[in-house]
């Protein structure tokens, strides 16, 4: 696949409406529309000094979204419909538990990992993050991964598919990762408390 089909001809606001819809919890992966951004400011104008805030603002208007609509459904979230099939029982309890002691850090986390994040955001808004503070931990994790999938798409406008693959890949070994640490982590915690 040498570009991601339509959206490869996508003017810049379809491809923000494309992150917007893609944050609400439409199946649309958000990288394969930040490399096609990418490649459009390769192709064309706008450069990427203004693709990358644009892209910034889609990702953060389309989270933000997905925050206030699990805020006003509110604990009957858990009982029904797409996070109930994301969070069943034991899931929800553990992620629940991982927020209470990390919070924002989470949200950071979570933001780079594509099953995790929608899930994760709509946790914080249930158990009461305020959104000023759900949008900076959000802001950074956005300004960190937006910035260097858009930069990756212009540089690899050539190489979409492969970049993309690289970039599924990097994801597995940072969820590993992540889940060593975690392990390690309450191993540890667990050696400790036996002392």
């Amino acid at each position: 696949m040498g570009s991601p089909g339509i959206l490869a001809h996508a003017p810049l606001p379809l491809l923000v409406l494309a992150l917007v819809v893609g944050g609400l919890g439409v199946p649309l992966p958000e990288d394969v529309v930040l490399l096609t951004a990418g490649a459009l400011a390769h192709a064309s104008k706008p450069g990427w000094p203004v693709v990358v805030p644009v892209c910034i603002g889609g990702v953060l208007l389309g989270d933000t979204l997905l925050f206030l609509a699990a805020r006003r459904t509110g604990t009957t979230a858990y009982e029904r419909g797409w996070l109930a099939r994301l969070l069943p029982g034991p899931r929800r309890a553990k992620l629940e538990r991982l927020f209470a002691r990390y919070g924002g850090a989470l949200v950071v986390v979570a933001r780079h990992v594509a099953g995790l994040r929608a899930p994760v955001f709509a946790l914080a808004s249930i158990h009461g993050m305020p959104l000023r503070r759900f949008l900076l931990w959000d802001g950074l994790g956005a300004c960190v991964s937006v910035p260097l999938m858009v930069l990756l798409g212009y540089a690899f406008a050539n190489h979409l598919e492969r970049v993309r693959m690289g970039v599924a890949r990097l994801e597995h070994w940072v969820l590993a990762l992540a889940g060593i640490a975690l392990a390690a982590y309450a191993i540890g915690s667990g050696l400790r408390r036996l002392r």
